[in-house]
């Protein structure tokens, strides 16, 4: 029981805090949309528009005006009250714990409070463009007013420094002030609106006519007095030029022509004051001058280097055509007795008839400079790309000469190499012969005889009317890897040779012991005498030796090879 009262008493705590709770929420929200109607009620926005209302307003800026009055009345006199009515009945209900009902409705008054409050900010926005408009276009009027007194003082002090434009900027000036006093008036009778559309207007004519003013004065100038100036130093200079037989890529009586009608071109610009196009021809005018004194004075500089640089281009000539000489002299000679196998003869040829022409076109402009027109600039790219040239082709000369210079050196070199192998396979032969050997095998005979031919052809080469040095130096190179080799072999046959008799003598302690050594001798010095297969004798008597005898081999080959005689081998 205790515990059923116990809940009961819990629950209607629970919900009596309820209630509460819903009562001060909606008390709240019911308080702050009240707050947000008096806020707007209470604002000074009705005095503002009482404010504007004195102003003159026409036009679009009163057709404005009287939307956002109209608007701000029925929202206070009309949406406002009819949200604050309704907040007080539903705060009236709030007593009948009517909360589900409240809360329904309490939501669409708040979202008509929210849209009364931005409407109501809109309002001021539009009231206070319609005051900073008013206020633009009231100060827009002074300095507007004051930008054209300084035009028109402007104008009337330095009318001079327009020449023929002033016409037409005075023209401009007066449309300018027709069209500002158009729009004071639209201004003063409150249409802020168009007069918004005029002020740009003006803005723009204002901002071109100032351009004007300080743009045209140095064009007239130098359409005056300074492309003048240069136009007559130009054509004197250019007189004086032709009188001394300069002559020109480009034809400057043409061009200096076209100047002139470029400044009357210009003229017609100033009259009718068009900037752009002014200002345009004004700078294209004087790129053309420029162009022109860049052009003499090319060929003034042309002139001056093309004559420093005369003697020196005359005696290279020479000195190139001295070497040229000597050097074809030089390698006809060699010619008679050496074989040249790299074009010498015809690159030292191209070197002549390239000089030739150098020396033609330099004979051709020293016979032309005092009688013809010229034009230096060209001679002097000429005469520049012939200076490279020559220092070509002395080059190719020096590397020429030095190329065939050691022919006669190389060929004495390649006699005394033909005479030391001529003595080295004489030696040879010698070192054979003293061992009296029964035979030699054929191979050996066969290559010495070839290392003998090779020797003999070169011997013979050297001795030809002309001689291939190139293709000597091939078979010198040749000739004594083949010696060598011949060397390796005659040694071969003398070490053979000499380590078998040795081995045959010493195999005589075992022969009458050992069948197998005596068998082994036997075949040993048949190999010996009859095939002169010296390798062969060897390997088959030291084979037999050694199985008797381990070491024994060895041991003679050691003594051998320390310079014992074979007659001390026991």
């Amino acid at each position: 029981m205790v515990v059923v009262l116990v809940t009961i008493v819990l629950v209607a705590v629970a919900i009596y805090a309820s209630v509460l709770f819903f009562q001060r929420s909606f008390e709240e929200r019911i308080t702050k949309a009240k707050s947000s109607i008096e806020e707007i009620l209470d604002s000074p926005l009705e005095e503002e528009l009482a404010e504007v209302k004195k102003m003159t307003l026409s036009g679009d800026s009163l057709s404005g005006f009287e939307a956002v009055e109209h608007s701000y009345y029925a929202l206070v006199n009309q949406q406002l009250p009819e949200i604050s009515e309704h907040l007080n009945k539903l705060q009236a209900e709030l007593e009948h714990y009517r909360f589900w009902k409240i809360n329904g409705e309490l939501k669409q008054n708040e979202a008509r409070s929210a849209k009364a409050k931005q409407q109501y900010e809109q309002l001021k926005l539009e009231l206070a463009e319609i005051e900073q408009t008013a206020e633009i276009h009231k100060k827009a009027i002074g300095e507007l007013k004051e930008e054209y007194q300084k035009i028109r003082k402007t104008l009337l002090a330095k009318n001079f420094s327009y020449g023929p434009s002033i016409d037409e900027l005075e023209k401009e000036l007066a449309t300018l002030e027709k069209d500002f006093d158009e729009y004071s008036k639209v201004t003063e009778e409150g249409d802020y609106a168009k007069s918004s559309e005029l002020l740009e207007k003006l803005k723009q004519q204002t901002r071109l006519l100032k351009i004007a003013l300080k743009k045209l004065p140095p064009i007239y100038r130098n359409l005056k007095n300074i492309f003048p100036e240069q136009l007559q130093e130009l054509k004197a200079g250019y007189s004086k030029l032709q009188t001394e037989k300069y002559g020109f890529k480009k034809d400057l009586a043409k061009h200096l022509e076209a100047i002139e009608q470029k400044c009357k071109e210009n003229e017609a610009n100033l009259k009718q004051a068009d900037v752009p196009k002014a200002e345009a021809l004004d700078q294209q005018i004087a790129d053309m001058i420029d162009e022109a004194y860049d052009i003499m004075e090319n060929e003034y500089n042309a002139r001056l280097k093309v004559t420093r640089q005369e003697k020196h281009l005359a005696d290279f000539i020479e000195h190139a055509k001295h070497q040229e000489k000597e050097l074809l002299i030089e390698l006809d000679r060699l010619s008679q007795n050496y074989t040249l196998n790299h074009n010498e003869m015809e690159e030292a040829h191209a070197l002549n008839e390239q000089l030739k022409k150098i020396a033609k076109r330099f004979t051709a402009y020293m016979q032309a400079k005092s009688k013809d027109v010229i034009i230096y600039s060209e001679v002097l790219n000429q005469q520049t790309a012939d200076l490279e040239a020559l220092k070509k082709i002395e080059f190719k000369q020096k590397e020429l000469g030095e190329s065939v210079a050691d022919l006669f050196e190389e060929e004495k070199e390649a006699q005394a190499a033909v005479q030391g192998f001529d003595n080295d396979i004489h030696r040879l032969k010698r070192e054979i012969e003293i061992l009296n050997l029964p035979g030699l095998p054929n191979d050996y005979i066969e290559y010495f005889f070839k290392v003998g031919r090779e020797i003999e052809s070169l011997d013979q080469d050297l001795n030809k009317i002309q001689i291939d040095m190139e293709q000597i130096a091939r078979d010198l190179i040749n000739t004594q890897s083949d010696l060598d080799v011949l060397a390796q072999k005659t040694q071969e046959i003398i070490d053979s040779s000499t380590l078998t008799e040795a081995m045959l003598q010493y195999s005589n302690r075992y022969r009458t012991r050992y069948p197998e050594v005596a068998s082994a001798y036997a075949h040993a010095v048949e190999l010996f005498n009859k095939n002169y297969d010296y390798m062969g004798a060897l390997d088959v008597i030291s084979e037999a030796l050694e199985t008797v005898e381990p070491g024994c081999y060895k041991r003679i080959e050691n003594d051998y090879k320390a310079g014992n005689n074979r007659r001390e081998v026991i």
